[in-house]
């Protein structure tokens, strides 16, 4: 089901002319982590997934937020394609058995702290992937994602609707833990010339191009620790992003 649910999930390929690039870098076999960029587009990620699918005959399993796995229908749904639970153990279990994992260590922050029609990476405190790269003795590839930030225009910060709905309602409902209060509702422009709520607008982008590159996999050197190998990745994907023509990318 996986290919059907990836379509099911994010159909926009041709809409948003979406390609990607460097996809020889992922090898044919063996368990690999892709990290990547998150942006206003959200689940672009579904895209990518369907792109690497289609280009290499790899199945990719998304590490998602928690919160998708409260809600019973979406779970199904995710689960199909491809998606889990983003915990540790189910990182390291999926590695172990060979697959490709993907995830977006900047999260929900860094898309809330995005800018339109620039790259953001906002990894800071964020190592989780590296201490699992090296428990599981896998390489690391960076994956740049371009123009996943040019689908939606934000107008507001979207800070207190996002306290009303994460804060109080949902969270209670779902019983969420508190690193969801960096979730935001902001009023968005994207397709739609009205302003919406994100959480309805981010179904309807502008017909942005995205395109994604794959770098060179990298893998920790001896002695080195998790903190300076989450470093080397992120500045290994500023450096992609930099060498694709971006030329104004957020710090983080």
């Amino acid at each position: 089901m996986g290919l059907p649910a990836l379509t099911l999930l994010n159909p926009r390929r041709l809409y948003h002319r979406a390609t990607l690039e460097g996809e020889c870098c992922l090898p044919t076999s063996g368990g690999v982590l892709l990290v990547s960029n998150h942006g206003r587009l959200d689940f672009d990620s579904f895209l990518l997934m369907r792109l690497i699918l289609r280009s290499r005959g790899r199945r990719v399993r998304l590490l998602a937020d928690h919160l998708w796995f409260k809600l019973p229908g979406i779970r199904r749904l995710w689960a199909a394609a491809g998606a889990v639970d983003g915990t540790r153990r189910n990182a390291l279990e999926l590695l172990a058995r060979g697959h490709v994992v993907l995830t977006y260590p900047g999260g929900v922050r860094e898309i809330m702290g995005s800018r339109f029609r620039r790259e953001h990476v906002d990894w800071r405190g964020r190592t989780g992937f590296a201490a699992v790269a090296l428990a599981a003795g896998v390489s690391v590839i960076p994956v740049a994602g371009l123009g996943v930030n040019s689908g939606h225009i934000f107008l507001t910060s979207g800070r207190r609707l996002g306290r009303l709905l994460l804060g109080r309602i949902l969270r209670r409902l779902l019983d969420l833990d508190p690193s969801h209060m960096d979730y935001r509702d902001p009023l968005t422009i994207g397709l739609l010339p009205v302003p919406l709520p994100f959480g309805v607008a981010i179904h309807l982008p502008l017909p942005c191009r995205v395109r994604y590159v794959m770098g060179e996999p990298l893998r920790p050197v001896k002695d080195e620790t998790e903190g300076e190998f989450a470093n080397r990745v992120a500045e290994a994907l500023r450096r992609l992003l930099f060498g694709q023509g971006i030329t104004w990318i957020d710090q983080g």
